[in-house]
């Protein structure tokens, strides 16, 4: 997070910088309106520089640092969205603590185990809703009243999970309070992860969007730390740590209210005079200048688009959310980088649905006491932790393919050492599954990072919505069958698939992965063709018929 404090951020690369040039004088007379020339007098040249027109007057500037304020609007979206991962990581030490008040309001042990099961399992539905509900707001209103809905409903949903134990049918209002929780989360990791994307200049997008995975680890620590039996996982005060998120929560809140919305979004809709004060906020002159030369290239590539090869209008966004879906998922340079992205998010650190949930039954299992498989659970999620805060200073040096294959290699090489070494003592499970943490925390950032970069801004929230939604139904399905599988057949034959798995998901993203470091949304964009996948191969067979 420290790199968005410094001052004087370097600039766009050279290919870049001419890529950007180039269209710009093509398409010049389309970008007049929104350019301005010193001197509209002056013979022009063969390559004459364009100006931008920034809104540096007096009345425009922002007092302070920019990439202070970018800092504190990006670390807030991080604390209301992937941070909250604490509520899911909490429940697993809680329900020891939890038990003798859910028997007093059940009749039975198995009545009391589903009651909790349903309270954890809501929060996972609970996000794909708000996914959902992300790109219905988003489709019309932009980002920012999505992220400030989803903070409003995670603070609503920590305050209804505390009145467990002090109202009537408290474990109902705390399981409603955890799915607001979810939607919440699910509005804000939709919203936020697009803004994350756009607010900071190009070479430090990475480094935003990476914070994420910072946050998220830190959440999964600090869920874990507070429900041992020493701090507030006893039975007197075990609800309390459900409501450590509001901590971070309510100032999150006030930030985000006084933060702008994101600028790239206002110039693409038509607000220029606020795209700009909003970019004044968030970057400095010079970054401000090389990325508003970007988005409006981007803004031109985008109008390009909407007309077909005869020269006529495409359907617009005005269609309505469903047809719109329709019609986006018919371009091939939409669903093909959405396939890409289903398979980067659904796919990624795929080892976590199974150490974080259920790591202290699994040490459990294999000969640990259970205070010692707590405190290895906990210790297991500190080098994660530690990776991730320390990978944000040199997170945009490095290519996100490389980022994310050569740590899934690892994690299935652990994996495999895990299955032939380490099950046999309790001792070494515990390393392999904290060394298989660690390289998943590398991979999670960069995966965050490849999704909302893969997409023109007109499709970020749509495909970051479906990637969000695909993902977590996958989780709430391999999570409610894992448990079983683990004390029915061991953990060394559960693994065996996530193995596999992550050699096919390395091999894959090998394949079909493009480099998205550094590079505008239009240039990515240009890897896909703009036929469907698939469609050559019935060409082919088609032809092959008629023959």
């Amino acid at each position: 997070m420290f790199t968005f404090l410094k001052r004087g951020i370097t600039n766009t690369t050279a290919n870049t910088q001419k890529f950007i040039r180039n269209l710009v004088y093509r398409d010049r007379e389309a970008l007049d309106p929104l350019l301005r020339e010193e001197d509209r007098h002056e013979v022009p040249s063969k390559y004459t520089n364009v100006h931008i027109r920034m809104p540096y007057s007096q009345n425009l500037r922002v007092q302070g640092s920019a990439s202070l304020r970018t800092a504190l609007v990006v670390l807030s979206i991080g604390a209301a969205s992937h941070f909250l991962l604490f509520l899911d990581s909490v429940v697993d030490n809680l329900l020891p603590a939890a038990m003798p008040f859910l028997l007093e309001e059940y009749t039975s042990k198995e009545k009391a185990d589903h009651a909790w099961e349903l309270f954890v399992s809501s929060r996972i539905y609970g996000l794909a809703v708000g996914c959902f509900i992300a790109v219905l707001l988003s489709h019309r209103n932009g980002r920012k009243l999505s992220v400030i809905l989803g903070v409003v409903l995670d603070i609503i949903g920590v305050i209804m999970s505390l009145l467990i134990t002090y109202i009537p049918y408290g474990v109902g209002v705390a399981t409603a309070g955890r799915l607001l929780n979810g939607i919440g989360q699910g509005l804000v990791q939709t919203a936020g992860s697009v803004m994350l994307s756009e607010l900071p200049p190009i070479k430090k997008r990475g480094t935003a969007l990476a914070t994420l995975t910072m946050w998220a680890c830190l959440g999964e620590l600090g869920g874990m730390l507070i429900s041992l039996d020493s701090i507030l996982g006893r039975p007197s005060c075990w609800q309390w740590a459900m409501g450590f998120p509001l901590i971070l929560l309510i100032p999150s809140l006030c930030i985000l209210l006084k933060a702008p919305e994101s600028p790239r979004y206002l110039f693409l809709a038509n607000q220029e005079n606020l795209a700009r004060k909003a970019m004044a906020f968030y970057q400095n002159s010079i970054d401000g200048k090389q990325s508003i030369e970007e988005i409006l290239v981007e803004k031109q590539y985008i109008s390009k688009n909407k007309f077909d090869e005869n020269g006529n209008s495409k359907k617009s966004e005005d269609i309505g959310l469903v047809n719109y879906t329709m019609e986006r998922l018919k371009d091939g340079r939409f669903t093909r980088p959405l396939l890409v992205a289903l398979l980067v998010q659904t796919f990624v650190h795929l080892d976590d649905w199974l150490w974080i949930p259920y790591s202290t039954q699994i040490f459990e299992n294999y000969g640990l006491d259970s205070g010692t498989a707590q405190i290895s659970s906990l210790l297991m999620s500190v080098p994660q932790a530690f990776i991730s805060i320390g990978l944000l200073g040199c997170f945009d040096n490095f290519g996100r393919r490389t980022l994310l294959i050569v740590p899934t290699i690892l994690s299935a090489l652990f994996g495999f050492l895990a299955i032939v070494f380490g099950l046999s003592k309790s001792n070494g499970l515990p390393l392999l599954a904290t060394l298989d943490l660690a390289v998943a925390a590398i991979s999670g950032e960069s995966a965050y990072a490849i999704v909302p970069e893969l997409f023109l801004a007109n499709d970020k929230v749509l495909a970051t919505a479906i990637a969000g939604i695909v993902q977590n139904c996958f989780g709430g399905v391999l999570t409610s069958f894992l448990l079983t599988a683990l004390n029915s057949r061991g953990v060394e034959k559960v693994l065996i698939p996530f193995v596999i798995m992550n050699v096919v998901y390395a091999a894959l993203n090998y394949k079909f992965l493009p480099e998205t470091a550094g590079k505008s949304p239009q240039e990515i964009s240009r890897n896909y063709s703009q036929n469907l996948p698939g469609s050559g191969i019935f060409t082919y067979l088609k032809l092959k018929i008629i023959s």
